[in-house]
């Protein structure tokens, strides 16, 4: 019997959170790459899947799935962000959306005309509900979902510095071709990396990043479209040299983004992402090196 809390989807139990810890201050963190759907759900029915699952990063863990080769520890949320975004506040509730009544907590919402608070209310221009939540299921899915996926993330993130004295985590995500036509509509970069406008990471790790994107043909923007949200702010601590920054990749390099299949490049796209890691993953190995000879230096000239 697994420790991990776990729920229940078409009558099996799940776990939450999927975790592979090494021995490496390197980690891959997939907040929206989850496709077990719970069976409280409870969204309209007229919705197709591929509808439902329009706002997940589909497939993203396993384009980088080679990461477990190369020794980097991951986290995944196995269940849909559109349940619950485990990328959002947990105050980031659109009020709207509950039944009437006082809620127990805090009210601050943020992209409520996107759908896109901490509980979705729209996918790709859809009502996802022909309901209203109840409070307790909304306050459930925090309880089940939200705090333990990221106790588990605190977890993961406090063991990898206190091995290691630092944490480099990376947190994987994908975008549309296009932005929405509340954004204006214009065709995204292929890569887009967040940092928190340069505050959740030293700049030379998302500068090495976009390198080694563009050294194998992307088109690379650094906070173009998409800064991060509460992963990278609530992780990103540089000042603790625990840095993290968000990768975007573009749908459409690996996928159709209508019906939700592989398309002829997810191959390729997958074999350039595990050569990125490969090369990242040395990239931090001499970066670590030359920070311990120089703090040794300093020591001894003290």
């Amino acid at each position: 019997m697994s420790n991990t809390p776990q729920f229940i989807s078409q009558g099996k139990r799940h776990d939450v959170v999927e975790i592979h810890r090494t021995d490496s201050p390197l980690v891959l963190s997939f907040p929206h790459s989850g496709s077990i759907y719970p069976d409280d759900f409870g969204a309209d029915s007229r919705l197709t899947p591929e509808q439902l699952d329009f706002p997940s990063d589909k497939y993203v863990d396993e384009l980088f799935a080679d990461s477990k080769d190369l020794g980097y520890s991951s986290i995944k949320a196995n269940f849909p962000r559109s349940y619950v975004d485990v990328n959002r506040h947990q105050h980031d509730i659109d009020e709207n959306m509950l039944e009437a009544g006082k809620w127990y907590g805090r009210l601050l919402p943020g992209s409520v005309q996107a759908g896109a608070t901490l509980f979705w209310s729209i996918t790709n221009g859809l009502n996802i509900y022909d309901r209203k939540l109840t409070h307790k299921e909304a306050k459930a899915r925090l309880a089940r979902y939200f705090i333990p996926y990221h106790q588990a993330m605190t977890q993961l993130v406090e063991e990898t510095r206190a091995a290691h004295g630092r944490a480099y985590i990376i947190d994987c995500h994908s975008m549309t071709r296009f932005d929405t036509a509340l954004r204006g509509g214009k065709e995204r970069p292929q890569i887009d990396i967040g940092t928190r406008s340069g505050e959740s990471c030293a700049s030379d790790l998302s500068d090495k990043m976009a390198e080694l994107f563009e050294a194998r043909g992307y088109e690379v923007g650094i906070n173009k479209r998409f800064a991060g949200g509460e992963v990278t702010l609530r992780y990103g601590w540089p000042e603790l040299d625990q840095h993290i920054f968000q990768v975007e990749l573009r749908r459409d390099l690996y996928m159709d983004e209508a019906t939700r299949a592989r398309n002829e490049n997810f191959l390729r796209v997958k074999a350039d992402c595990a050569a990125i890691l490969r090369d990242f993953k040395d990239y931090v190995a001499a970066r670590d090196t030359h920070t311990s000879d120089t703090q040794m230096h300093d020591r001894r000239s003290s």
